[in-house]
């Protein structure tokens, strides 16, 4: 599928392309350019995004494995290509992307871990879940700061993934070559597939 909105091209864009390469890199520059044909809400976007993803009660790599699970669960090709190469960089192996689905059984994950992955998974789901017994888990690991900021980016990741499935903003190219945690809709038939 290519995008549905063609990417901008004028002076503005092109600084603000600049910019989104400097910080996250070439693969950014598609759909930066694509996102630049509305500046007014790709200032709001850029400004959100940055508040929403600085760690401060939660440890950086476990927004990361938010924001990954969230982005599996909707299916957003370009969210799952860049959160793998995030969560990789944060000291998430090859395995642990590719037992994402189903973390339990894996003996790869820790406890904080597992927390994350289960309320983003089911913060993402529709309609959406919010376990009482894993949030209260989460609050008392991180405190009321930590669930706030693992809610927000949860949500936050809900709205880019649903943004770019919208858009027909494909994968970027950030983990080409390497291993990317699989689609919910992919792990359901590879399951499905072996029984």
């Amino acid at each position: 599928m290519s995008a549905r909105v063609a990417p901008a091209t004028g002076l503005q864009a092109r600084l603000t392309v600049w910019f989104a390469r400097r910080l996250y890199g070439d693969p950014m520059a598609e759909s930066t350019a694509i996102f630049a044909r509305h500046p007014a809400l790709l200032r709001w976007y850029g400004l959100f995004n940055r508040a929403v993803e600085r760690p401060r009660a939660v440890p950086e790599p476990l927004l990361h494995l938010a924001a990954l699970k969230a982005a599996t669960v909707v299916d957003c090709a370009f969210c799952i290509d860049i959160g793998s190469e995030h969560a990789r960089r944060a000291g998430l192996s090859d395995e642990q992307l590719l037992a994402l689905h189903d973390p339990e059984p894996s003996g790869l994950f820790s406890a904080d871990e597992l927390l994350v992955v289960a309320y983003a998974d089911g913060l993402t789901r529709t309609p959406a879940v919010a376990d009482d017994a894993v949030a209260a888990a989460l609050r008392e690991r991180f405190g009321d700061r930590g669930l706030m900021e693992l809610t927000y980016l949860i949500g936050w990741e809900n709205l880019r993934a649903r943004l770019n499935v919208g858009l027909g903003i494909e994968a970027g190219g950030f983990s080409e070559g390497r291993v990317c945690a699989l689609p919910a809709s992919a792990a359901t038939a590879s399951v499905a597939t072996e029984a």
